[in-house]
């Protein structure tokens, strides 16, 4: 039956992610234009080592101090097209892509063990704690060593469709706080409170006390370290952190020796029970019901150390990341009442005021539209997927040389009006199949102009519980509750990147309690 399975895999992975090798090319073919002929960095703004950088930057209206690379990758494309070549920060070139075909080309180009480039500041940290590299610093075959049994366990959708009834009892608890409405002060901190109950749940089989104000983790010690990351993703290519414990690099360590010390202790917990369970004769009993850590650390091929790091990967990404977009779906449901009970509808139908199931979420096709435009609106990443060749390839008709670094920009995609007509209006319909409110010039009609959780092996790990984690707690929200903004708040909401798309500003909603009758 293994065997079988694992051919089945095989050929399921190559009929989605295989396409034709990198077309093949001579420098002197007519028909392939020379890396040089890229549209982009020349003469001093070609200089290598962030030098020619600064110089664009300038010549751009880009500020250097704060950095904002959505500003600086929105000015390249305004300058030089849809594929430009500038320098990196390392003496090395790089390539932006603004067009979904030339983004299709480079996610199609076959590639075992995409690259995409570490968060050096971590990476150094288990360096200097002598722990192992995880999925958010590795490349290449270590990284998917560490890949591939953790994508067995989460990114099947029976195996995350488990834990419904699970994250159902976790948003019933959240919507309880609110349940007699009023306002919320800070939506984004109510749902980091969410988020982290139930990616813990996911991660350690167990509440947190996130809800109920005894949480296990400390928010703002989460918060300092995704800060850190923040500044040092946005700095220059020195990192003195290397060499001495900087303010910066102290901040950050103070957050992840937190979260490591949570993992340590639940993975130990974990260990012990399974220890147990085998002496008793007990472990079926135990591995029943879905258990993400008993599973990863029942794996043949995973060590205690790189469980450590998976944990730690899927518990700090989720929940920023997912409180995020949360922020940003109600923020925008609330500001389009039409849209909101269109929403409330689909759920009441599917759903009545019944407990949220895996076969009513199958149900919910606007639901999942309504996800997929906040994702358009607000890209959760800037600017979004990268690759890096180890061979020669052709993109758009130009030579691009192995090791160059090609950004695919989604979020610039996102926000063109080639691709999405009036991109700055939340259009659920856009992406749902069967409707017919909207023209065909608002559908989206390129798969590869929005693909917020990447593309291929090296997709977001965390996508299909993400997914889960919000659809549930949309659903439980609506069902009893309705939400509107603040009277005088901005209805353009103001965000930046810090790791993850994230609001600029405290957001503030109002909640009211519905009358249930359906």
């Amino acid at each position: 039956m293994n065997a079988i399975c694992k051919r089945f895999s095989k050929r399921l992975y190559l009929r989605q992610f295989s396409s034709r090798s990198a077309t093949a090319f001579s420098y002197e073919s007519p028909d392939v234009k020379p890396f040089q002929e890229i549209p982009g960095a020349t003469g001093k703004f070609a200089l290598p080592y962030s030098i020619g950088n600064m110089f664009l930057l300038k010549s751009m209206g880009c500020s250097m101090y704060p950095f904002d690379l959505r500003d600086f990758t929105t000015a390249l494309h305004k300058r030089f097209g849809d594929i430009v070549r500038i320098r990196t920060t390392h003496n090395k070139w790089g390539v932006f892509i603004y067009h979904p075909d030339l983004g299709k080309e480079v996610l199609e180009i076959q590639a075992k063990n995409p690259f995409r480039p570490p968060v050096d500041i971590l990476r150094i940290y288990n360096d200097k704690e002598d722990f192992s590299q995880s999925l958010a610093t590795l490349n290449g075959e270590e990284w998917a060593k560490l890949r591939k049994p953790s994508q067995e366990l989460i990114l099947r959708p029976v195996a995350v469709s488990a834990y419904v009834g699970t994250l159902s009892k976790v948003a019933e608890d959240f919507v309880e706080k609110y349940q007699n409405g009023g306002k919320i002060e800070d939506l984004r901190s109510a749902l980091v409170n969410y988020a982290t109950e139930s990616v813990g749940m996911l991660c350690f089989n167990r509440r947190l006390g996130c809800l109920k104000n005894k949480p296990v983790i400390d928010i703002n010690l989460l918060e300092d370290l995704f800060d850190a990351i923040d500044k040092d993703l946005k700095g220059m290519g020195f990192k003195p952190y290397r060499f001495f414990n900087t303010p910066l690099y102290r901040k950050f360590k103070q957050g992840a020796d937190h979260i490591h010390g949570i993992c340590q202790t639940e993975i130990k917990s974990a260990s012990e029970k399974l220890e147990n369970a085998k002496l008793e004769g007990k472990l079926e009993d135990y591995l029943q019901e879905p258990n993400l850590m008993y599973a990863l650390l029942c794996h043949p091929k995973m060590t205690p150390k790189m469980v450590d790091r998976t944990i730690m990967d899927l518990l700090i990404a989720g929940v920023e990341s997912t409180s995020n977009t949360l922020t940003f779906l109600l923020f925008e449901l609330a500001k389009n009442p039409e849209k909101q009970e269109k929403l409330r509808n689909e759920i009441i139908s599917v759903c009545g005021q019944n407990d949220i199931t895996k076969e009513s979420l199958a149900k919910l096709p606007y639901l999942k539209a309504c996800v997929r435009e906040t994702m358009r609106i607000y890209a959760p990443t800037s600017p979004g997927s990268y690759r890096r060749f180890e061979k020669d390839v052709v993109v758009g008709g130009y030579h691009v040389p192995a090791g160059t670094e090609i950004a695919i920009c989604f979020q610039n995609m996102c926000e063109d009006p080639r691709f999405f007509k009036s991109p700055e209006i939340f259009l659920p319909e856009r992406f749902v199949r069967d409707d017919n409110t909207l023209t065909e010039e608002y559908k989206n009609t390129n798969p590869f102009a929005t693909l917020p959780f990447g593309f291929g092996p090296r997709k977001c790990i965390g996508q299909r519980f993400a997914e889960n984690e919000i659809h549930v707690l949309i659903a439980k929200i609506f069902q009893r509750l309705e939400v509107s903004l603040v009277p005088g708040t901005d209805l353009v909401m103001e965000y930046t990147y810090r790791t993850f798309a994230t609001p600029k500003h405290v957001v503030p909603i109002m909640v009211k309690p519905r009358d249930n009758k359906i």
